[in-house]
């Protein structure tokens, strides 16, 4: 599945955690590490299994069946918080030319 930021959001890092604000919604969320990471990932990768990946080969002792879950949890809940919106279609990947 294919997952965007929603345009707009502001974020601050914290250390190891990430602060999404939404000014238009007046909401705000603190990320924890892994999903920090997960909203990093974001900005260059939309591809859920794609993160999930990324994520077990970051974290040590992460497998992949629980990266997929870690990854699948957090977008699920950035969907619900209107921080991101879930995508219907592909999203083309552009390489570097």
């Amino acid at each position: 599945m294919f997952y965007a930021r929603v345009i707009n959001v502001e974020e601050a890092p914290l250390q190891d955690e990430t602060i999404l604000l939404q000014p238009a919604a007046k909401t705000f969320c603190l990320l924890n590490r892994t999903a920090a990471f997960i909203w990093k990932e974001m900005s260059e990768t939309y591809s859920s299994e794609l993160i999930a990946r990324k994520l077990q080969a970051t974290f040590e002792g992460v497998s992949a069946d629980q990266a997929v879950k870690d990854v699948k949890s957090t977008l699920q809940n950035l969907v619900a918080l209107g921080f991101v919106n879930a995508l219907t279609t592909d999203v083309p990947v552009l390489l570097n030319q």
